[in-house]
Formats: C-alpha cells, structure tokens, sequence
C-alpha cells in the first residue's frame, strides 16, 4: 500500500459571494433573526419567518413573543444553539469532536486530566472518551471509555481488539446506563434526548417546529416554568427508568441537567457557551465551556473545554467480537430515524417499464441519459440551500466579522459541511439506509486530521477531479459490443469536470501496470444480463466524499449494472483491506431520460473564485 503525500495547493478562503439574490431577508439587529417582508420579529426566542434561501418555500417558524409551549421552547432551544441548519431547519449536528481538561474520577480514585477527547455519533448512540492525566501519586490513569448502543467497555489501546492481536477490551456491563445518561444529558444530546422523546420512532434529524401547537407536552417530553427558565422534562433514550430535567438559561441553552435512574442522580451543569470551534471554522454552533458532573451529590467530573469541531466528523464505535459475547444488553438505545419525511425504502427494480433494449449480441444496452441515482452532491439535505441568519449572528458577526449575516447565502458556506451526504453516511440511495466505510482504528485519527475545519486537505478544494466513487453514477452511457463509454458530471462545489470512462468489455484482464488513474483501470464482463465492472490503478489523492475519507492506491472497485425497462439496478463495493473493511454501498436506480440526449458541459474553471477572498477556512 502506497500513500501520496496530501497538501494543501490553493489559498485556503472563503467563497463570500451571495449566488441567489434574497431581497426577502433583512439584516439581524438586536440578536434576533431576521423577519420575512410582510412579517413582524419574534421578541424573545429570536428567529423569522422568510424564505429559506435556494428552494425557498413558505414563511418558517417563529415562535411568537414570549410564547411558553413546548413547541416554542424546542425550537428556541435548538436555534439558540445553531443545532438548526439548511433552510428546512433541521437539526443536523450528527457527531461531534470535542477536547479538554480538568479532573475527574477514574475507577473511583481522582485523577488530574490533561486531555479529555471525546468522540460522539449521536446518529449511532454511541461516544468514545480517551482520557490521559494523572493520580495524585504520580501513577498514569489513562483509559478510554466506550458506549455503542447496548455495549460499553474500555480499551488500553484505541480500537482494542478491532485487529486481531493489538490491545485489550474490558466489558463495563455495569456502566451501559451511566454512560448511555451521560451521552443523552449533554449540552447537544439533552435536546436530541427531548425531540425524541415527543414521537416514537423518535427523529434523529428532527425538526421542533412540527411538534403540536400550544401544548406543553407530546408524547413523553413537557415543559414548566419557574420564573422566566423553562425546564423541559423527558425519557433518557435506552434507559427505560431514567427520567430527565433540563432548566434553560435566558439564551435557551441548557444550564442544568438532572437525571433520576432508581436510586442514583446524576446532576449535569454547564456555563459558558460559545464557538468553541478552530478559528479557521467558526460554525455558530455552542458548546458549554465549562461541565461539572455529579453522581448522588458528589463531582465525578470538571472539565474545561478547549476545543470542538462541530462539522460532521468522522466518527464509527465499533463492537469488538469479546465485547458482544461477553455482554447480554438489557437496554436498547433508540432506534432512530433518519428523516421522517423519507423513511427507508427497498432498492428493487420492481418499477421499471418498457421493454429492455439489447444490442445485437443479446446482451441489454445501457446507453441513454441517466438520473435518480445520486452522486457526490445531493441527498436529503444537498439541495436545501441557505439558512436564514440565526438568532446570536449580529450585524458584524456570524461566520466572519467581516461578512456576519446578512442574508441567508452567507450560511450557506457553514452550513454545507452539515448537509454534505458522505457526512451523514448517504450515498445518493433511494433508500437513504446510511452506510459508512468502517475503517481499521490506526485510521481514525488520520481522518480527523485530514478533515480537521471540515475541508483542510480535501482535494476538490484543489479543482482536482474527484474520482471513483466520489463522481457517483453516470449522468450518460453510450455502448457498443466491446466497450462502454460513462460520463460524468457531479462537482461537490470543487472538484471534478467531464469525467469519463472507456471500458472494454470482453476484453482480456489489464495488464500490470504501476500507471494510476482518478478514475481507475477497467474491464467489464457479463454475467448473464448483469454488466460487472472491476476497476484498479486508483490515484490515492482522491476520497470518497467529504469527511476526510480517504483510500489507498491498492483499491479495487466492483460495479454490477442490471438494466430492465427504463432502470438500471447500480451496485458497488469497495475493497481496500489495508484500511478498512469491505465496504458494499446502498444500492442504487438510474432511470432513463426522456427527451433528447443529455449534453455534458465542461463545468466552469473554479479557482478564479477564491482569489482575492483569502480570510478564512470556511469554504464549503
């Protein structure tokens, strides 16, 4: 296996060019979102209605002035947070990194810690946390802590046992349900904890303002008022006896955090929110500067935060085989949902209608214009454009002191590394079933660091060509007996241009060859009306998709093309066993287009955009 060495080779920037004109959003004043035209401000709780930048829509949620329903206190909450993005508004903070130190109680002794570094995937319920510091004595109390769904344990080494041989795994059964209250009562996790609560299955990309109007509780989740703090009551997620209390400061976010289990409390408070992201990757989204936990009134843990990345990170908490056998779960964590609005559907050709066209030798023939397959760029959230200025983004302020917010394009640049599919594990399936590469542990710090401001080394920052299979499926085919020709035309807002490939078909195997390709070296062959497509000689400059997911030069691709009627059946796995697992992606259906055959333009030159606009990392 063989790695290039990845560097940056443009200026890094930010893109500060508003692409829609949005005459309907007004400049924030006094802390408080934007008003749409023809719409009055919300008082406290901030926010207004307007339309949401590129596929606009209808006014949005704003809570009224002083409003106390549930409802209002969700959506306040989320939005004071900057947990909200896209212009539909959806809480979309599906991982987070988070480093920082203070003390704590390691296996009941205290101990001085000088890195705490969580990893958290709330999308999957699980958190990693290594820990380095020191007893009173002088004698080491590292460890790392671990949670995946039902299973905790702790490792010497990260990832222990993941590869045979390398560390150890020791079953914690009796922490599963502190561990699982600790994920759920964070600063982040207490709201997801709460939305979830209001439906069942509960919404893991949730959206407060489709809970019930005028009502102080739904489902199992309410809110009361002491004064002017609402204090919002709900169910721990996998805890079937723990109940929470989260009481919110004036700006909506949670100060205090407290969960009954039987016999034990656990007491969270937090104070000093703010962006605690890098300064190259400010993303308005708070996270509390400074946590103390207890257990039955005493600390357990006083951390100091020093840094988060908030930006989709990769994050994966493998099960080692030990563990599972050892540990016999009781709770279950939720089983979330991605997005109630598009729930999972089987990938079948089931549709498909007309005949399926066959060349002369009897095999189909693909060639036509194809969509509905995805790519690089789309999904759920790809196309939900700009979000309209939050409720702390002041005149001045938001992304850059510079730009701040003025209209809803200015958080589009932010918002993206949020909404890219390859962060959420989407892949352009119809599907929408989440599918991640798992890659081996010695890996995952490498990702981090390459993702590090959620673009620091990714290629297509650099106009390169994205490659396979970041390009996705083709946008147009064209064949003959003895090859297929593929174009494609996906961009990812970088990268990639009309990429294309000539694969023989029948063809004896390639030969041996050191030459490396962005999109590989192909051959095809027929397995009765199944087109299979191996590729090898890949570039290792190029990645999956955003999120730092990078292969090596080693990586084989399979593709199995089935056309009935009007669609195509796309499968593709990856093999890369130098770095991770067998990685058999979502299924896929391309659909013909009507019409003429589709033109492929050359897309425009990109690095002309960026000069002259060098501030900041924020280039998404």
């Amino acid at each position: 296996m063989t790695f290039q060495t990845i560097s940056t080779r443009t200026a890094i920037g930010i893109l500060a060019i508003s692409l829609v004109p949005l005459a309907s959003a007004q400049a924030p004043t006094g802390g408080q979102a934007p008003a749409a035209q023809g719409q009055g401000r919300g008082g406290r709780g901030g926010g207004g209605g307007g339309r949401g930048g590129r596929g606009g829509g209808g006014p949005q949620y704003t809570p009224a002035p002083g409003a106390k329903d549930l409802k209002s206190v969700l959506f306040n909450w989320a939005w004071y947070m900057g947990m909200l993005r896209s212009s539909a508004e959806q809480d979309l903070m599906m991982t987070l990194e988070y480093t920082g130190k203070g003390t704590m109680q390691v296996d009941g002794q205290p101990c001085n810690v000088t890195k705490y570094h969580m990893n958290i995937t709330y999308q999957n319920s699980g958190e990693r946390i290594r820990i380095n510091g020191t007893r009173p004595n002088g004698q080491s109390c590292d460890t790392i802590e671990n949670l995946s769904g039902a299973y905790a344990w702790n490792d010497d080494i990260l990832g222990a046992e993941l590869v045979a041989g390398k560390g150890k795994a020791t079953p914690m059964p009796a922490t599963v349900e502190e561990r699982m209250i600790r994920l759920w009562a964070g600063p982040q996790g207490a709201f997801k904890a709460a939305m979830a609560g209001t439906s069942d299955p509960p919404e893991m990309a949730a959206k407060p303002q489709l809970v019930p109007e005028n009502v102080m509780k739904a489902g199992k989740t309410s809110v009361a008022w002491e004064g002017n703090k609402p204090t919002v009551t709900f169910p721990i997620p996998g805890v079937p006896n723990a109940t929470a209390s989260a009481t919110l400061n004036d700006k909506f976010m949670a100060e205090r955090v407290v969960v009954k289990n039987g016999a034990n409390t656990y007491e969270f408070t937090y104070s000093d929110y703010r962006d605690w992201n890098n300064p190259l990757n400010p993303a308005e989204a708070f996270y509390a500067g400074k946590m103390t936990e207890k257990k039955n009134g005493s600390v357990t843990r006083d951390i100091t935060t020093s840094l988060t990345e908030t930006g989709q990170m990769y994050v994966v908490v493998p099960v080692p085989a030990s563990i599972k056998a050892a540990i016999k779960p009781t709770n279950q964590p939720a089983n979330w949902t991605l997005n109630a609005d598009r729930p999972f559907m089987p990938v079948t050709l089931a549709q498909a209608t007309g005949e399926t066209p066959r060349l002369a030798d009897g095999h189909p023939d693909m060639t036509g214009s194809w969509g509905g397959g995805g790519g690089g760029f789309g999904g759920p959230y790809g196309s939900q454009g700009a979000r309209r200025c939050g409720p702390t983004q002041v005149k001045g302020g938001g992304i850059n002191p510079e730009i701040g917010c003025k209209v809803p394009m200015d958080n589009f640049w932010v918002d993206y590394e949020m909404i890219s599919p390859s962060r959420f594990g989407l892949t352009g399936s119809a599907s929408l079933k989440p599918s991640h590469p798992i890659y081996k542990p010695e890996f995952w710090d490498k990702i981090e660091d390459l993702d590090q401001w959620t673009n620091k080394y990714d290629p297509i920052m650099t106009c390169q060509p994205m490659g396979m299979p970041r390009e996705g499926t083709p946008a147009r085919i064209m064949q003959t007996p003895t090859d297929i020709i593929m174009f494609y035309t996906t961009s990812d807002y970088g990268g990639g241009n009309i990429e294309f490939r000539d694969i023989p078909i029948g063809a004896p195997p390639a030969r041996a060859t050191v030459e490396a390709y962005y999109m590989g070296l192909s051959n095809g062959k027929w397995e009765g009306d199944t087109l299979v497509i191996e590729s090898t000689n890949f570039v290792d400059t190029t990645w999956f998709g955003r999120g730092g997911l990078l292969h090596s030069a080693d990586m084989k691709i399979t593709e199995r093309l089935t056309r009935k009627g009007d669609e195509i059946l796309y499968q593709e796995t990856i093999d890369d066993p130098d770095l991770l697992e067998p990685w058999v992606m979502p299924d896929k259906i391309l659909r013909i287009s009507a019409g003429a055959p589709r033109v492929i333009h050359e897309r425009a030159y990109c690095e002309v955009y960026e000069e002259g606009n060098i501030s900041t990392q924020l280039r998404h």
